[in-house]
């Protein structure tokens, strides 16, 4: 795999970035290479043809094999635009100025670009299809009833465990978020901690609590912030005494996502995209196991589940023929789906019927990561925006690492997330 300087795969941390439906900041200029295209109305994939924009792509053969795609397609001509550098910014420069991009991957879609009018409706291409879709790939790309994108890969977070060190030290598989805490404490000592969750001790896998203990962080139909929950305050509170007695790794050179410290046996246990099951089972073999967050008080599993969705501009210079592309690309030609979905790390496909004829999730722990995925998978949706995942982390960064009262320090995260969402009433 392919890192960034900071060890992060690009394509990784984008999908993360997903998971908070991250909206870009509008910019009116952009360095590097933003697919090289002008200004004026529509596309410019040349005389006539589409351009199509992906990010930059950290594994190796990614540009490839979508550039012979394009190709492949003959009823347009498709121009790849392989975008170098900050991706979402490129890409909201280009929509806001209705211009130079015609087809475009997104894992952040938002409320407010999609009632500006920035997306095409893609609604009358997916309609006759979206039963073979998951519910959770299908969340994240319907506002306001209509649908903006086509799900291409969906990417479960997860807990990856060593099932010899457990058995070594007696411990079965955590069923409790609190099981979860006593294991990682049980199993540090020399140079291994029991739990690596992140350098922000873990905050991000605590909001897997407020969808795992009922309502999800969203309820009543998006329009009441439910993450100040006893149920949260309880957890948080748990991994702080796992912070405490320094049962949780930090200070990695790379982050949760990365699974390099996971697989030199710095920890026992692990929060971790699937993507990373290649390597985690490169490097340790059989000895890799996943399951799902476990539940949170009286709640149950949680997977949190982001991904990547292919969107056309509203402004594209043939609308209609993006349409045609996009539909040709990820609904119909499954081959290259699920190609795409194995060939440069592990994601599942959207479509149901594509996810399991793909061998290579059949087994070990992807097929746990696919089957805990469907029976728990979470996605917060467009309406979980940016600023609201800032509050919840900000909050459970003060109580984990600080000692913050994790009542208030909750309640006050929700209220400040809760007027952005009011924002967003209609």
């Amino acid at each position: 795999m392919v890192t960034t300087p900071n060890g992060l795969s690009r394509r990784t941390l984008l999908a993360i970035l997903g998971s908070a439906a991250v909206t870009a900041p509008l910019l009116s200029a952009c360095g590097g290479n933003d697919g090289g295209t002008g200004g004026g109305s529509g596309g410019s994939g040349g005389s006539g043809g589409l351009s199509q924009w992906f990010h930059q792509y950290g594994e190796e053969g990614v540009e490839d094999a979508v550039k012979k795609w394009a190709a492949a397609y003959t009823a347009s001509k498709i121009t790849v635009n392989w975008v170098l550098g900050d991706y979402a910014p490129k890409l909201q420069s280009r929509l806001t100025a209705g211009s130079g991009v015609d087809l475009f991957e997104n894992n952040a879609i938002d409320v407010a670009s999609a009632r500006a009018g920035q997306y095409a409706d893609l609604t009358d291409i997916m309609e006759p299809v979206k039963a073979q879709f998951s519910e959770t790939s299908l969340k994240v790309v319907t506002i306001d009833g209509k649908i903006y994108g086509i799900p291409m890969i969906s990417d479960p977070q997860l807990i990856f465990y060593r099932p010899s060190m457990l058995q070594k030290a007696g411990i079965a598989e955590p069923k409790t978020f609190d099981d979860l805490i006593a294991a990682g404490i049980e199993l540090t000592g020399g140079n291994q901690k029991g739990l690596w969750l992140g350098n922000d001790g873990g905050a991000g896998v605590i909001k897997s609590a407020a969808a795992a203990s009922g309502g999800g962080l969203l309820s009543d139909g998006d329009t009441k912030v439910n993450f100040a929950t006893a149920d949260v305050a309880s957890a948080l509170t748990k991994l702080k005494e796992a912070n405490d007695k320094q049962a949780v790794l930090l200070g990695s050179p790379t982050d949760w996502w990365d699974a390099t410290s996971f697989n030199a046996g710095l920890a026992a246990i692990t929060w971790q995209g699937m993507w990373a099951v290649p390597t985690m089972v490169k490097a340790l073999g059989d000895d890799v196991a996943a399951m799902p967050v476990p539940a949170f008080g009286s709640g149950k599993p949680v997977v949190m589940v982001s991904g990547w969705n292919m969107q056309v501009a509203a402004k594209a210079s043939d609308v209609d023929a993006a349409k045609a592309a996009a539909k040709a690309q990820w609904i119909d030609d499954t081959k290259f789906q699920t190609s795409f979905s194995v060939d440069f790390g592990f994601h599942i496909p959207p479509q149901t019927s594509v996810a399991s004829a793909t061998t290579q999730l059949g087994s070990g722990p992807a097929k746990t990561c696919v089957d805990a995925a469907t029976q728990y998978g979470y996605a917060a949706g467009p309406f979980w925006t940016p600023a609201m995942e800032t509050a919840f982390n900000d909050a459970a960064v003060k109580i984990i690492t600080s000692g913050a009262d994790a009542t208030s320090t909750l309640q006050a995260a929700a209220q400040t997330a809760q007027q952005t969402l009011d924002s967003l009433a209609k």
